[in-house]
């Protein structure tokens, strides 16, 4: 299982915004200077990375929760949104230079697999995430707020 810190953002009904709390790994490495994802992540910046999920647990803004993920799901997931839109440019060049058009046509066609490949994978995605390939929350730490402790 992969696990993920993530801090309650809003709540409407069961859904969820969160915010995943993670750090980037590249400023701990010591090749920060020489890595090619530190130099992108330097480039574009930290983000807040927002995420929806719907949960049965009660949580208010403000609360920090532990998100867990089965690596099953975490490998379909990637075989979808990388392997299908790819699969889908392949075939589709492939296609296209087979039937002999023109250099323009097989680059189009093959832009085509390749968004519809994309397409295919989000419909798929949601497939995961009704079968409950989706992250939950495994554990919570109620936020204290700002009165308590003294």
């Amino acid at each position: 299982m992969l696990t993920e810190s993530a801090l309650v953002k809003s709540r409407d009904g069961k859904r969820v915004e969160l915010e995943l709390l993670r750090g980037a790994a590249c400023d701990q490495c010591e090749l920060n200077k020489g890595c090619g994802t530190g130099a992108l992540s330097r480039l574009i910046g930290r983000r807040p990375r927002p995420l929806v999920i719907e949960s049965e647990q009660e949580c208010e803004p403000g609360d920090q929760v532990v998100l867990e993920l089965p690596e099953s799901a975490l490998v379909r997931a990637s075989l979808l949104l990388y392997g299908l839109p790819l699969l889908g440019l392949l075939l589709g060049g492939l296609l296209a230079a087979l039937l002999a058009l023109a250099e323009w046509l097989v680059t189009l066609i093959a832009l085509f697999g390749l968004f519809a490949g994309f397409k295919i994978a989000a419909r798929f995605t949601q497939r995961l995430e009704q079968a409950g390939q989706a992250p939950y929350i495994r554990a919570m730490r109620v936020n204290p707020g700002p009165d308590s402790g003294s």
